[in-house]
């Protein structure tokens, strides 16, 4: 693991720029703790793995059954609460879509703007859509509320993923809890002056991870 050319996760810039915008200190270096330590995505992989095998599950289905039910039933006495609440989310979100097939990506893209690394990110699930049409979609599971500049990194982030992955597919932001699909709109998230903000933030967010050391 190279720890000296470090690309920050979207989940870490995300945070990042929210408290650098706000003023407030920011966690960069527990950060670089975490990551070193090895646990980088650790909790998204091991817990909420099998909550998309339940959403694939039940799109294969019709898009009903109980497959979201057992995934719930499957989890942790922890995390049970959580699923439930994904699992009510998912559906509405499900509904919304009425995708023919979803499938799951399994590796991580990272972002690139002129040749050069700026975040990584997993695009959670692709589905597929009435008419052939491809959706990537990124799933936020948390319950905390997402700030304007926290969606403007994400959003860019998640569209730029998306040219990479299939120019064209369209990108989305599923909030899990709420089952609202956020359908983001290519041109708008990506013009060179939201472009400019999110490789600024991964600048920053790699000094500051450099002087942590």
């Amino acid at each position: 693991m190279d720890l000296e050319h470090h690309t920050p996760s979207l989940i870490h810039l995300r945070a990042f720029a929210r408290a650098r915008v706000a003023g407030r200190a920011t966690h960069v270096a527990a950060d670089r703790q975490q990551v070193s330590a090895g646990a980088n995505d650790r909790i998204f992989a091991f817990v909420y793995e099998k909550f998309l095998s339940g959403v694939i599950e039940y799109v294969s289905n019709g898009s009903r059954g109980g497959a979201l039910d057992r995934a719930v039933a499957g989890a942790s006495e922890r995390m049970r609460p959580s699923y439930a609440a994904a699992a009510v989310g998912m559906a509405r979100a499900i509904a919304d879509l009425a995708p023919a097939s979803v499938s799951r990506r399994q590796r991580n893209v990272v972002v690139l703007v002129n040749d050069d690394d700026v975040v990584s990110l997993r695009i959670h699930l692709v589905f597929e859509l009435a008419g052939g049409q491809r959706l990537c979609a990124f799933l936020y599971f948390s319950e905390q509320r997402l700030t304007d500049v926290e969606l403007a990194v994400m959003e860019t982030a998640i569209a730029l993923a998306t040219s990479q992955i299939d120019p064209t597919a369209r990108p989305a932001l599923i909030n899990v809890r709420s089952g609202m699909v956020r359908h983001i709109d290519r041109i708008a998230a990506t013009t060179r002056a939201r472009v400019a903000f999110l490789v600024q933030m991964s600048s920053d967010y790699r000094a500051e991870w450099a002087v942590s050391a």
